[in-house]
């Protein structure tokens, strides 16, 4: 598996490095560990009957499945990849079905609770849960600590009493740990957080329950005789095994998401950016959910600008325009590699362009493409920026509509992962065809790109970058 993933372990670090969540993956191998042990170490003699036809099936399909989902769902989801990780999914499935070739389905079986525990948490699913905990690093470890509460019960759940209480000291240990690392190191790597709370706590409690069963036996343990393989060898299981993994092995990951790393205006983050030369704001919002996503220091500001007097480019009957700025500023930079510019949206059943690129000046490129609403009625024109403002990077989303009315109506921002599913779950039955526009109309533009171009042209004309 190490071999056929490679790829993916290597993302994998490359975005723990860039301070995403992703670690905890590696963290996972160490708690299935010590479920794992627990449960080996009450096997129970059973008769040595083994279906090598039912083995060769099942595993066979588990291999293809594992095919299947990183050749062909990667590429569906693609802009998606740094948030659901379909790749780790498809690890679990070639170790699955790996393992019931090598072993059998009955020995593999056994370990049923211990399939769940990897199963349990899927990055996406681990994300989820995590901001439904409020999104803060202790959030994180929480989840963690959770889940090695589970590994614990099921090491020492030779009774259901005793799966309780191991989960129950298990949970207790690793939250008091947890705790304490972040009163002393408020600043520690989410890593760090993720590894000494849940697998600490999780050994120790093993340990503990070990020790307390042996108390008061002072007799030599006799060590437990280790059985010997009872299925049959079956050297056309292990070369489908290897072939499936030379396979693996060289299909591509999904591009990395390149962020921009121009220099942004100077000025404090804190202040809205100044309208552009013939705009009016209007309106001024703040989100704080965003806290959730982007960290606990991130912010999203949304201005409304109203055009001083029409342009008849911009509408044929003269109407000033309005457009919407959305800001987010955030400290963790790997997280708008996680969460693309349209998770900001609940923009469900809409059809998106392929993008533009924009010249906006400054060294600053934009990415301009449209999102159809067929529900509405509605083309939302929209382009994005992004740059670096000391710690802080500011990704700039500027909005169009195709209706030209005062009372237009705009995307909100709303946390959307749940409707984010919803495409995905559409893209999945029907094709990528349900979320592309292949003949996109870009009416706005002219009025995006003079929009944009002013805007920076604005923030340095300002001085210090802040809106008077």
């Amino acid at each position: 598996m190490v071999v056929a993933f490679f790829s993916t372990w290597v993302r994998l670090a490359q975005e723990a490095a860039d301070g995403a969540i992703t670690a905890y993956v590696f963290v996972l191998p160490l708690l299935a560990v010590v479920a794992a042990q627990g449960v080996a170490r009450r096997r129970a003699d059973e008769l040595p009957i083994h279906d090598r036809q039912t083995d060769n099936i099942v595993g066979g399909i588990a291999l293809l499945v594992s095919i299947a989902v990183k050749a062909l769902w990667l590429p569906r989801y693609a802009d998606q990849y740094e948030l659901a990780h379909l790749d780790v999914l498809a690890a679990l499935a070639f170790f699955f079905g790996g393992a019931i070739l090598m072993f059998g389905l009955r020995p593999v079986g056994r370990f049923w609770s211990v399939w769940l525990l990897l199963l349990a948490l899927s990055p996406l699913g681990y994300r989820l849960v995590a901001i439904g905990l409020s999104g803060s690093r202790f959030a994180y470890a929480a989840v963690m600590v959770l889940l090695a509460g589970i590994a614990g019960a099921v090491a020492v759940g030779r009774t259901a009493r005793r799966g309780w209480l191991g989960f129950g000291c298990t949970v207790s240990t690793g939250f008091a740990v947890a705790a304490v690392m972040l009163a002393l190191w408020p600043q520690v790597d989410i890593v760090w957080l993720q590894l000494v709370p849940t697998v600490g706590a999780a050994a120790v409690t093993g340990g503990a329950f070990y020790v307390v069963a042996r108390r008061g036996r002072f007799d030599a343990r006799q060590p437990r005789r280790v059985g010997s393989l009872t299925a049959k060898w079956s050297p056309s299981s292990k070369a489908v095994a290897i072939v499936a993994a030379v396979v693996l092995f060289f299909v591509p990951l999904p591009g990395r998401m390149e962020l921009s790393t121009v220099a942004g205006p100077p000025g404090p983050v804190s202040e809205p950016l100044m309208p552009p030369v013939g705009f009016t704001r209007t309106d001024l919002q703040e989100f704080d959910w965003v806290r959730a996503f982007f960290g606990q220091s991130s912010s999203l500001v949304r201005q409304t600008m109203r055009a001083d007097v029409g342009n008849p480019a911009w509408d044929v009957r003269g109407r000033p325009r309005t457009v919407v700025v959305d800001v987010l500023s955030t400290a963790n930079r790997a997280s708008l590699a996680v969460y693309p510019e349209s998770t900001l949206y609940r923009l469900s059943n809409t059809r998106t362009s392929h993008p533009l690129r924009i010249d906006l000046g400054r060294g600053v490129t934009g990415s301009l493409y449209t999102s159809v609403s067929d529900a509405l009625l509605l083309t939302w024109t929209k382009l994005v920026f992004d740059w670096e403002r000391g710690d802080v990077t500011q990704r700039v989303t500027i909005i169009s509509v195709d209706n030209h009315d005062a009372d237009a109506e705009f995307p909100q921002p709303t946390p959307s992962m749940a409707s984010n599913l919803g495409t995905a779950i559409g893209t999945f039955l029907r094709g990528n065809a349900v979320s592309i526009d292949d003949d996109p109309e870009y009416k706005d533009l002219e009025l995006l790109t003079t929009f944009g171009t002013g805007l920076l042209r604005q923030q340095w004309r300002s001085g210090d970058g802040s809106a008077r």
